[in-house]
């Protein structure tokens, strides 16, 4: 629930900040975050998890989706961790319901949601940890060839648009291009499904584009075109 609170107050649409209205704000809104930069490096900072007088009904499922599939993957790769948020929201959820604090109709939203985002947010967890431990082996690069330049570099959020029995093939939304095909081994395909953003870097060798770096992935469930959503506004 602190984790969730964390998610409502600085990334959901619930919580915006007061827009600064002058310079003078702005240089003291600029003073204050180096300060807290300060304070955070100095471990001196305790995350902010007070949701005030927030009423329950401001809450909508997509908050959830949001904070499981988006928010908790980003945080942390343990499968088993994201599969216990999902357990406990499911838990307060039945029991805000109970108490009639919750309207039928709202209670189903929040539990259709849930049993949609959990398996992808649980099965992307342990795909972004599968594929640090794959990138950090070497990513099935002979060793005589890793010593070799890449020719060319990609980052950013890639999104799989193909899945073949032996690679992915990327679109990245800031190119006019498809990368890949990017050769993995058959037990991580099986954990990939079209539409999953990847925070990736890729290399290229010759013909072949490796990955060099890999962040979280995304389930395409949460992870949308901008053009297609049409919920939240999310701030990061």
């Amino acid at each position: 629930m602190e984790m969730l609170a964390q998610y409502l107050i600085h990334y959901s649409d619930l919580f915006q900040d007061m827009e600064l209205a002058d310079e003078g704000d702005f240089a003291e809104w600029e003073d204050g975050l180096e300060q807290h930069m300060s304070d955070l490096l100095e471990g001196d900072v305790e995350p902010s998890g007070d949701l005030g007088p927030l009423p329950v009904d401001a809450l909508d499922p997509e908050h959830l989706r949001d904070f499981l599939g988006w928010f908790a993957v980003r945080e942390s790769s343990n499968a088993e961790l994201i599969q216990a948020y999902a357990d406990v929201l499911l838990a307060w959820v039945n029991f805000v319901h109970d108490r009639g604090w919750l309207k039928d109709e709202e209670y189903m939203g929040f539990v259709e949601i849930l049993a949609e985002v959990t398996p992808d947010a649980v099965r992307v967890a342990r795909l972004s940890r599968v594929l640090f431990h794959f990138v950090r082996c070497g990513g099935g690069i002979s060793p005589r060839l890793r010593g070799k330049r890449f020719s060319r570099f990609v980052e950013g959020h890639g999104r799989v648009v193909t899945i073949d029995s032996h690679s992915i093939l990327f679109d990245f939304d800031n190119m006019q291009e498809k990368i890949g095909p990017v050769a993995l081994p058959q037990v991580i395909l099986d954990m990939i499904e079209e539409g999953d953003v990847f925070d990736i870097e890729l290399g290229k060798r010759g013909d072949d584009w490796v990955i060099v770096d890999i962040g979280p992935v995304y389930p395409g469930s949460v992870y949308v075109e901008v053009e297609e959503y049409q919920g939240l506004d999310k701030r990061s």
